[in-house]
């Protein structure tokens, strides 16, 4: 019981201290002027209690992760979590009129569940049969429906209204909602959560390391997303497409040094 009181206090201390440094957050005179993002003084906000959350709890959790975990077993983990998102590939490859890319992805849920041993390997890659990565956001971008302004969203980070609407039905479109044991779904959560920061310690650190990370990061989300909706067709001056998509396709990792410059200017 005393090591549960002590945890609470150090999550409480550190929680509060995050609270702190975001309230201590710098912003430009003229935040706000940018179209895209005219919500910018309330984001710098929510921008820097994100990363006294991060330095804080996630980083550490992402870091303690990648220290203790072979690669090859992370690559796993992160197939299996993949794997748990083919039904919601299905649902919106379908809803955007790509039927065929939708029952590729349940081919993929069905071979990668049974022969892939629960995605651990991904034996319809292997085959052939290519991940159709898309998520409910881009369907509301494909009916028509406005991204809205650039909107951070507390600890998840970038996000567009329309976007940040998009995760309430992707939550019902994960099979992990329909468990209905909390011994299970909230570990499940949480360690989809570590695993996701820590596939994206490499950008992050990158992005830190520009002049402004704060337009950094928006600047290579936006793009992200609009090449996303576009499926790679939009060139974009930030690559990989899906930069900041924890699980999106492993591609060639960007040079860190030539995006900094370009995101510095």
């Amino acid at each position: 019981m005393k090591n549960k009181n002590n945890m609470r206090k150090l999550i409480a201390t550190a929680l509060v201290g995050t609270l702190f440094l975001s309230g201590c957050a710098s912003v430009p005179d003229n935040a706000g002027s940018d179209p895209k993002d005219p919500w910018e003084p309330l984001n710098r906000q929510i921008y820097a209690f994100n990363q006294g959350f991060d330095t804080v709890i996630s980083r550490p959790l992402a870091k303690g992760y990648q220290f203790i975990t072979p690669k090859p077993v992370r690559e796993s983990v992160t197939r299996v979590f993949k794997n748990t998102m083919e039904p919601a590939n299905a649902v919106n490859n379908v809803a955007q009129g790509k039927v065929e890319d939708g029952i590729l992805s349940l081919f993929r849920l069905l071979i990668n569940s049974t022969v892939g041993i629960a995605g651990i390997f991904d034996v319809a890659q292997e085959v052939g049969i290519e991940r159709k990565e898309e998520d409910v956001g881009q369907t509301l971008a494909v009916w028509g429906i406005p991204s809205g302004p650039y909107f951070v969203i507390p600890i998840f980070g970038p996000s567009t209204v329309r976007d940040g609407l998009a995760y309430i039905p992707e939550v019902f479109l994960d099979p992990n909602t329909y468990v209905g044991e909390p011994w299970f779904t909230w570990p499940w959560w949480g360690a989809k959560y570590i695993s996701a920061r820590e596939r994206l310690l490499p950008v992050t650190d990158m992005l830190e390391n520009t002049v402004d990370p704060y337009v950094a990061t928006r600047n290579a989300y936006l793009q992200s997303r609009q090449s996303a909706i576009a499926d790679g067709d939009e060139p974009a001056m930030i690559q990989p497409n899906s930069l900041l998509d924890p699980f999106a396709e492993d591609e060639e990792a960007p040079d860190s040094n030539k995006t900094s410059k370009e995101m510095k200017k």
